[in-house]
């Protein structure tokens, strides 16, 4: 099975590479920007991982990327790349070019990616698309978080209408919505992080491994899994 993962060397994309590559029936290729020398050290741990150097930021970037993937068979893409700090000020206080380039460099790449490997899925007839959103979108999310939520609820209703199109032709869009992770991505003070511990019902944050494992059972599940939001925060927010 081809597999391509958006932001592969740090937090969950890391944990994610390093169990798909584990499986030796997989190929997994996945994007990275900054970290050349975690890509480089994942090369030499597994011979099934291809890395490839994409920038977000750069539309050119992108759109080299993308014309590779038509000619690559992509059976699973995970969407997990983000660029930019999640955590920004006040609405009120957010300048609008914040939303725009979150949208610019976030939401675009994202779909031009995707809908590189539609083409080629909707050719074979199969595919699976996962989703990495966040759990802010249930409820309320924290204040400071407005830019970020936003384009996460972008991407969750583009993952309804893909799910909605191509279930015909076995290609199912579905997302996985997890709560605060202990990694580098969007880190919060000692005294958030201890407030967070103690209103958690298992006195533990969420280790990225965690939400790896679920993905993965993603990836291994029916063709009937199609269209489905999947919270994972130990039942802080209720869907």
């Amino acid at each position: 099975m081809n597999i391509l993962l958006t932001g592969g060397t740090s937090g969950l994309g890391k944990n994610l590479v390093n169990l798909l590559a584990k499986e030796s029936e997989n190929t997994v290729l996945f994007t990275y920007c900054h970290n050349k020398q975690a890509a480089e050290e994942l090369v030499l741990t597994y011979s099934n991982v291809r890395p490839y150097h994409v920038d977000y930021t750069d539309m050119n970037s992108v759109d080299e990327f993308t014309s590779f993937l038509i000619s690559e068979q992509i059976d699973v893409l995970v969407n997990n790349a983000y660029t930019g700090n999640p955590q920004g000020t006040n609405f009120h206080k957010t300048p609008i070019d914040d939303f725009e380039k979150a949208y610019r460099e976030n939401v675009i790449p994202l779909i031009k990616v995707t809908q590189a490997c539609i083409a080629g899925m909707r050719k074979r007839k199969f595919g699976k698309i996962i989703n990495i959103l966040t759990s802010y979108l249930i409820d309320l999310p924290p204040a400071g978080f407005s830019v970020y939520t936003t384009t996460k609820a972008c991407v969750r209703q583009l993952s309804k209408s893909i799910s909605k199109e191509y279930a015909r032709l076995n290609i199912t869009s579905n997302c996985v919505l997890p709560e605060y992770m202990a990694t580098g991505f969007g880190d919060v003070g000692e005294y958030q992080t201890a407030q967070m511990l103690a209103s958690h019902p298992l006195k533990e944050l969420l280790k990225p491994e965690d939400v790896a494992h679920i993905v993965c059972n993603i990836i291994h599940s029916s063709q009937q899994l199609n269209g489905v939001e999947i919270p994972i925060n130990a039942a802080q927010h209720i869907m």
